[in-house]
């Protein structure tokens, strides 16, 4: 517990690890326009970083796997994005590293045309998914072998790319159904479409809202990244206690300007299912390593995660 009160309360004297001479350049990919970024960008946005000594550019990247890509090629040192994308590019030969996440579940809904009532009705439908191979691409496998239904066989899966697009391709009908996050599944409501699943209620462990990093960086830069760490906390506990400019800054970056459905997407990121102390957690990255049909045993998960960093925050 002093541990705990330690972390949420480190940013009351963390200015004194700010760089007095000049700020370090910091750039930062996110994968997705979601509520979950929203430490991210309160951090940017209320100056947090800038008190830690960066000058951080926050990059939306649509896509997982492009994200890797520009980690791998040192466009950006660290990266918001979904863990199966990690645990892919690993099994491929990068050597990446899972540091912090601060959504432990699923945070995602599938909504659909309304004359679909149920899973089973999805047969012969197309759903679309922002990225193929990614967390959504899990959630969808979930509700297909829950209805009995095969990708290609049974239903068309469509890769529309980021939120935004497979918003607009459900409201012109080129796709039946899509897996969201807020605040865009909040704006296909608004357009007529029904929720049939929220992932968020299966009770799933999930590492949904990781940050990554190469090894390389991290062994190379390691105050550095210790410092971003104090920054990304900040914000973390900044979104928990100060819903203004949290809903202010998912305004910014969203481009949300209904009041109701940033209120709601607060109450879903900031308030229920955003983890205080963002430690990557064995059961969630157990089960997304089952999803990629490998052995999920804790000796394999411990692979692609260094809590270390979280770990050490915590004794300061």
């Amino acid at each position: 517990m002093v541990g705990v009160v330690k972390l949420l309360f480190f940013f009351l004297v963390s200015i004194c690890y700010a760089d007095p001479v000049g700020a370090e350049r910091l750039n930062i990919a996110y994968s997705a326009i979601t509520g979950s970024q929203a430490p991210l960008w309160v951090a940017k946005d209320e100056g947090v970083f800038k008190s830690h000594g960066f000058d951080v550019e926050l990059i939306y990247i649509s896509g997982g796997s492009i994200v890797i890509n520009a980690l791998l090629a040192g466009n950006v040192q660290l990266a918001r994005l979904g863990p199966n994308a990690v645990i892919q590019a690993s099994s491929r030969g990068a050597d990446l590293k899972m540091i912090a996440n601060t959504m432990n579940t699923l945070v995602t809904s599938m909504l659909v045309k309304p004359e679909i009532r149920t899973p089973k009705d999805l047969a012969g439908k197309r759903i679309g998914v922002t990225r193929l191979g990614g967390n959504v691409d899990y959630a969808l496998d979930l509700v297909l072998k829950r209805a009995g239904l095969q990708r290609g066989k049974d239903v068309v899966v469509l890769q529309t790319g980021g939120n935004p697009q497979l918003l607009g391709s459900l409201a012109a009908g080129t796709v039946d159904a899509g897996i969201l996050s807020s605040p865009t599944n909040l704006r296909a409501a608004r357009l007529g479409m029904k929720e049939l699943v929220d992932f968020s209620e299966l009770g799933i462990a999930y590492p949904a809202s990781i940050v990554a990093a190469t090894r390389q960086y991290l062994v190379e830069n390691r105050k550095t990244v210790l410092r971003f760490m104090r920054a990304y906390c900040e914000g973390i506990y900044r979104v928990s206690k100060d819903p203004a400019a949290t809903m202010k800054a998912i305004e910014n970056h969203s481009r949300e300007r209904d009041q109701q459905i940033l209120a709601e997407v607060y109450r879903v990121y900031g308030v229920r299912h955003l983890e205080k102390i963002p430690y990557v957690k064995m059961d969630g990255l157990q089960e997304v390593l089952r999803s990629e049909n490998m052995t999920a045993t804790e000796t394999n998960a411990m692979r692609f995660i260094d809590n270390s960093f979280v770990a050490e925050l915590e004794q300061e």
